[in-house]
């Protein structure tokens, strides 16, 4: 990364530390943790918005699934890329890019990593969350 100031994509989303924090959320009813959070209600037990608190994951999990894009309509990321299922260690499961150089398998441990994602008019540098192998294969 570069020395510009930087700001999240989604600032409500991440937290800007190393390695980056996952802002989602708990269900005080049912305990249940989801991300991203859900304007409508939890999906376990039905309770309203208002009985959620933010929690913040730990950016750490193993790839449940993973496909190679090798077109897409959008500049960046370049193709091709692989794109991972990712089941947090905190319990929800998402989607991220994966980048590094490694050969992602299926089980695979994975850590968050901040990433470039463009400059604003400011010349503040917009990180994303991104995802890469926390060991290498065969380690």
């Amino acid at each position: 990364m570069t020395d510009l100031p930087k700001r999240a994509r989604y600032p409500e989303l991440l937290g800007l530390t190393d390695p980056p924090t996952i802002y989602g959320f708990r269900c005080m009813d049912c305990n249940r943790v989801a991300f991203p959070p859900d304007p409508y209600g939890c999906e376990k037990c039905g309770a309203t918005p208002d009985r959620f608190e933010t929690a913040a994951l730990a950016p750490t999990g193993r790839i449940h699934s993973l496909a190679t894009v090798h077109r897409h309509h959008h500049p960046s990321p370049e193709t091709p890329f692989t794109v991972a299922t990712i089941t947090l260690d905190d319990g929800p499961t998402l989607k991220a890019v994966l980048v590094g150089s490694d050969k992602p398998t299926v089980g695979a441990s994975v850590v968050g990593c901040l990433e470039p994602w463009d400059v604003d008019q400011d010349g503040i540098e917009i990180v994303d969350l991104r995802f890469r192998l926390s060991t290498p294969e065969g380690a």
